[in-house]
């Protein structure tokens, strides 16, 4: 089995994954509100599996030191299956108890916490498997992908919840999850990432502390890696302004419009994310000829799309600038995450570098929905794209102090 095959089970396995995830979230809440009649109880679920996520990006070196790549994988998906197949039979005697809701809390924090170890090696994997000059085309290709199933996954769950139910849903996504889970065994590691973790036995290992602080003193201590990483963590807060809950109060308040335009809006996104990720596979080799121009000059842009958003009151310009906004937002990913996997430092390294910033943006994404919403209440729907604007000017300016470092290592 060659490494195109290996990518190829890498990418769709993680693909359906990435789809049963938000499907299952979408099922429990659902069923929850049906139960229940709580939004506190709706809102609690996406929370836990933001919080989880941050925690498991924390500790997951340890794992990473433990595994290989790809048993890290399959483990982690056979666990999200099996704690699945508990969310479903516990689901099926839902009530209002509270030891029942403990049990699905519990169970969505632990698959949370799983996925939180795929994502790093899933990332550290792509360049043991892709040729260096293939890269940007490839980070393209996947930008899209994870772009798409995060915007589209949530409203198709939303109408195979109309068509098919709550407790089929989720059904739907234990399906996939088994499935992701036989992809993931049919990947193969590239002798050279063997061979490395066969050098990495005979050395002394780190304690558990050193491990834990490896990935953080990586970014420290790697320039490109330290300005990506502090310029990711400002966008994770800038981004918050794209969930549903602001933009469904942007609909009402800025464009008196009724909720469908919030289908619209996001229609447009996920548009713009597919056009740059076409483009992006088109052009790859422009991309990564001015690989620093385009990250700069990207988030500038990116900044100006939120402040337009944020003094827009046209219904039709709405449409507009979340398709610029999807546009640049997968090139400008692309061309971070390139700079990322092909940073001088081993596949251990990197693999903890990617757990570390899984911990900053799930840490920060987390915090700033609560303070965003808090000052969409007071300040209403225009305030948080211009928050949002201006977060991401600062962004810019540091890649600008930072351009020497924004560069591919071939």
């Amino acid at each position: 089995m060659n490494n195109k095959s290996s990518f190829r089970f890498l990418w769709v396995g993680q693909s359906l994954a990435n789809c049963g995830d938000v499907f299952y979230i979408v099922g429990l809440i659902t069923l929850i509100y049906e139960v229940t009649g709580s939004a506190t109880y709706m809102a609690l679920f996406p929370l836990i599996n933001t919080l989880s996520r941050f925690f498991s990006g924390i500790v997951a070196p340890l794992f990473l030191d433990r595994f290989s790549l790809k048993r890290l994988l399959v483990v982690s998906q056979m666990g999200k299956t099996i704690f699945l197949l508990l969310i479903g039979v516990v689901s099926t005697f839902m009530d209002v108890g509270s030891s029942i809701l403990f049990i699905l809390l519990t169970c969505v924090a632990l698959v949370a916490f799983l996925d939180g170890w795929a994502t790093p090696a899933r990332n550290t994997l792509i360049p043991q498997l892709v040729p260096k000059d293939k890269l940007v085309k490839v980070n393209s290709f996947l930008s899209t992908i994870d772009e798409f199933i995060q915007l589209g996954a949530w409203p198709i769950g939303g109408i195979l919840i109309v068509i098919m139910g709550s407790g089929n849903v989720i059904s739907l996504t234990f399906v996939l999850f088994v499935i992701a889970t036989m992809l993931m065994g049919f990947i193969r590691e590239p002798v050279n990432l063997i061979h490395q973790e066969e050098i990495k036995e005979d050395v002394e290992p780190l304690n558990r502390r050193d491990s834990l602080k490896e990935g953080w003193i990586t970014i420290w201590k790697t320039p490109s890696l330290r300005a990506i990483t502090i310029v990711e963590c400002i966008e994770s807060m800038a981004n918050v302004v794209w969930i549903a809950a602001i933009m469904y109060v942007y609909v009402d308040q800025v464009l008196h419009a009724n909720e469908q335009w919030w289908g619209y809006i996001n229609t447009a996104l996920s548009a713009g994310l597919m056009i740059g990720g076409f483009l992006g596979l088109k052009y790859a080799h422009m991309i990564e000829t001015h690989l620093k121009f385009i990250i700069i000059a990207s988030m500038f842009l990116v900044s100006l799309t939120n402040l337009a958003f944020g003094i827009n009151s046209s219904t039709w310009l709405a449409l507009f600038i979340p398709l610029v906004y999807g546009f640049l937002s997968v090139i400008k990913a692309t061309a971070q995450q390139t700079i990322v996997q092909t940073a001088k430092i081993s596949a251990k390294s990197l693999s903890k570098v990617y757990s570390a910033q899984d911990a900053i943006v799930f840490g920060t994404f987390g915090m700033s929905t609560l303070l965003l919403g808090y000052l969409t209440d007071i300040f209403g729907a225009r305030f948080p794209f211009l928050l949002s604007a201006a977060f991401l000017l600062l962004a810019a300016i540091i890649l600008v102090m930072n351009q020497h470092h924004l560069k591919i290592n071939k």
